[in-house]
């Protein structure tokens, strides 16, 4: 059977997902540097005009890819404070993900799409997920477990900066190691609790972890 007769039919959306999927696949096993469209398209078995169809270049498929990645963190995200939204569980699920999913934490947070000018479509929608997050902390605060005058984005990008100078320090070799990133991430939202509390006490509400 020759390569043509071999290769598998597509519908136009389904090349465009299936690319995306193998895409992932490849980021999670070897890092961004080792994506290629032409390995892609062999491993598909399909053209490379045919994936260049879909995205005109390698930085192209890399933004929705980031997209894809994204809103993977996301629905981790999610579950977990769906199943108990606290500060201790957003710690521990987002750690979670840096450590087992960390060339996709690298390219949703690293620099690559963050400080590139023609990346407006994967920071968008990146914002748009990171609301998703921010919302669940505004109906803590609805719920009176935060201040009323708390500033909830702030609280959100607070516990994100710090959760991600231990997540990059620990996938970088820097420091800490599996057994302890944990713990260390559990005590720093600890502590960031532990300051909003003395704002709290003025209104008599605690705040739970």
């Amino acid at each position: 059977m020759s390569r043509a007769q071999s290769k598998p039919s597509y519908h136009h959306g389904d090349l465009r997902q299936s690319i995306i999927t193998a895409g992932l696949a490849r980021v999670r096993a070897e890092g961004v540097q080792a994506l290629s469209l032409r390995q892609l398209a062999d491993e598909l078995g399909v053209s490379t005009p045919a994936l260049y169809h879909h995205f005109r270049s390698k930085h192209a498929l890399l933004m929705s890819l980031g997209e894809a990645a994204m809103a993977e963190f996301v629905t981790v995200m999610q579950a977990a404070l769906k199943h108990d939204a606290s500060a201790e569980s957003f710690a521990i699920a987002y750690v979670g993900f840096a450590r087992s999913e960390a060339a996709l934490y690298d390219l949703i947070f690293g620099s690559l799409l963050w400080r590139d000018p023609n990346a407006g479509a994967f920071q968008a929608a990146a914002r748009a997920h990171v609301r998703v997050i921010t919302r669940y902390v505004q109906r803590m605060q609805d719920r009176g477990e935060l201040p009323a005058k708390i500033n909830v984005l702030r609280v959100v990008q607070v516990a994100w900066a710090t959760l991600h100078g231990l997540c990059r320090m620990y996938n970088d070799g820097l420091a800490f190691t599996a057994e302890t990133i944990e713990d260390i991430a559990k005590t720093a939202m600890a502590s960031i609790l532990q300051a909003l509390n003395k704002e709290s006490a003025k209104k008599g509400c605690v705040i739970q972890i």
